[in-house]
């Protein structure tokens, strides 16, 4: 009964695995599998209402005096430089973190509830605010 038992929940779960392999694959007309479309990146666009309000709520505890390294929000010089990355690549380390010569930046800026629209207008508010822009 035992060996019974082990088969069957054997079977099962190498028939569960079969069945969830490939789960993105598309039939065409033919029934043949089709390779599916490459993901396209979300393209951003800034709400800088929005952005100050995230900045108040999260931003402001680092960004306003520079703490742990990171630029101050009236440091154009600093904010220059951080700029020439791209606002891609900013928006990527608000999302992921950063480790630079100056500091930290935590991911998400330790804002578990911000949304990536959030780090996206929260960037585009610090940069307009210190007075320089990012491709």
């Amino acid at each position: 009964m035992k060996k019974l038992f082990v088969l069957m929940l054997a079977a099962a779960i190498s028939g569960f695995m079969l069945t969830s392999c490939g789960g993105n694959a598309k039939k065409s007309d033919t029934g043949s599998a089709s390779v599916t479309k490459a993901k396209t990146a979300k393209v951003y666009t800034a709400n800088l209402e929005n952005g100050k309000a995230v900045y108040n709520k999260v931003c402001i505890a680092c960004h306003m005096t520079g703490v742990a390294g990171a630029p101050a929000l009236k440091n154009k010089d600093r904010w220059t430089e951080i700029a020439a990355k791209g606002m891609k690549q900013l928006h990527h380390d608000a999302i992921n973190g950063f480790t630079g010569k100056f500091g930290v930046m935590p991911a998400r800026g330790s804002c578990t509830d911000c949304s990536d629209q959030d780090l996206y207008d929260a960037v585009a508010y610090m940069l307009k605010t210190a007075g320089v822009s990012a491709n």
